[in-house]
């Protein structure tokens, strides 16, 4: 089947980028018919990492445009998965790793990458802090339903008792954010994992678009990189506690972030959205204690993630690329990270 050869084409991608002929590798694969047996997004996870490395593989020279047959593949699979053909969270966290042992829960210590660009320790950590924050996450998330109801309905202590979950879940989901700089190092984050994340919108090696030949009538387009913005993890906590963001640039990005997320994640924020009564349950109830503390205490975890995050982008990217003399105000999502991340961060806190 004519999947096998792109598929260890991207099993051994790390070797291939070292040659410095990958481009031409992947101009001569053979057109992509993917095995029946093989899920959607195992094969965009494959073709995303082997679409980035074909455009970000040789930092001397980044084409405009990508190969047909390179083209006819990756947009026939993001299609089918419901997302744009570029390297999105999902295929870079959500579904590139596997449990060692699935009778243990797939944190840290029990799940491997499954794809790499360069490979190394520092890749791999920075990806797997991800996949384990977004586990960690279950317990917050698994109780949404219960808070929606106990909101709706009027039932403060069962909705008290959901929030102490969210808190907890928020607070692991901290705690694996501490661990970042354990086996990732900023300067290695910086030249060897980062550059290969782009996207090519607002990016200025490609300030007019990517042309996908034979596709969107061969006009240049425009998509947002990898970014941890594309979870629905803490939107969808935004949504459960009526945290709002204003109506700004930021909202935008934010709103555009969900057509990269996994479509049943999508609809998932917006249920949240559109019948949380959390926030007017508690703003109801001033005097009850237990459930305006543990409500603050679940604001008071958003905000730490969020202000963990800001301190690790200035750390990671914006201290680096002033020490190698590169400075860069846009983030591989394309936005000025750091005011974006701030704003984040202060949003939240206007609500403790």
């Amino acid at each position: 089947m004519s999947s096998v050869p792109w598929y260890r084409l991207a099993c051994y991608l790390s070797k291939y980028l070292l040659t410095g002929k990958l481009r031409s590798f992947i101009e001569q694969l053979p057109p992509y018919e993917p095995d029946t047996d093989m899920p959607a997004e195992t094969g965009m996870r494959m073709l995303s990492y082997l679409g980035h490395a074909y455009l970000w593989g040789d930092a001397h020279h980044v084409p405009d445009r990508l190969p047909a047959r390179l083209s006819d593949a990756w947009c026939m699979v993001a299609e089918q998965v419901g997302r744009p053909p570029i390297l999105s969270y999902p295929s870079y966290c959500l579904y590139n790793y596997r449990v060692i042992d699935p009778a243990q829960p797939p944190y840290i210590g029990n799940i491997e990458i499954v794809q790499n660009f360069l490979g190394g320790a520092d890749e791999d950590w920075f990806i797997l802090i991800h996949v384990d924050i977004e586990a960690r996450a279950a317990q917050a998330l698994r109780v949404i339903p219960d808070a929606l109801l106990a909101a709706h309905t009027g039932d403060l202590p069962r909705l008290t008792n959901a929030l102490k979950e969210v808190e907890a879940g928020l607070g692991a989901m901290n705690a694996t954010m501490l661990r970042m700089p354990e086996y990732c190092d900023p300067y290695i984050y910086y030249t060897r994992v980062r550059p290969y994340i782009f996207g090519t919108k607002n990016n200025p090696a490609l300030p007019n678009g990517l042309v996908y030949e034979g596709h969107f009538d061969n006009q240049p387009q425009l998509f947002r990189g990898e970014t941890g913005a594309q979870s629905a993890i803490v939107p969808t906590i935004d949504g459960l506690l009526g945290i709002e963001h204003a109506n700004d640039p930021l909202r935008e990005y934010l709103m555009e972030m969900r057509t990269y997320m996994v479509p049943a994640h999508r609809r998932f924020i917006e249920a949240v959205e559109s019948r949380s009564q959390v926030r007017a349950a508690v703003e109801a109830n001033p005097d009850n204690v237990p459930l305006n503390e543990v409500y603050q205490a679940c604001v008071g975890q958003l905000y730490a993630f969020r202000a963990k995050h800001l301190e690790y982008a200035a750390t990671y990217i914006h201290k680096q690329g002033m020490q190698a003399n590169n400075s860069t105000s846009v983030g591989t999502g394309g936005t000025p990270f750091m005011q974006y991340l701030a704003k984040h961060r202060d949003e939240t806190k206007v609500v403790v």
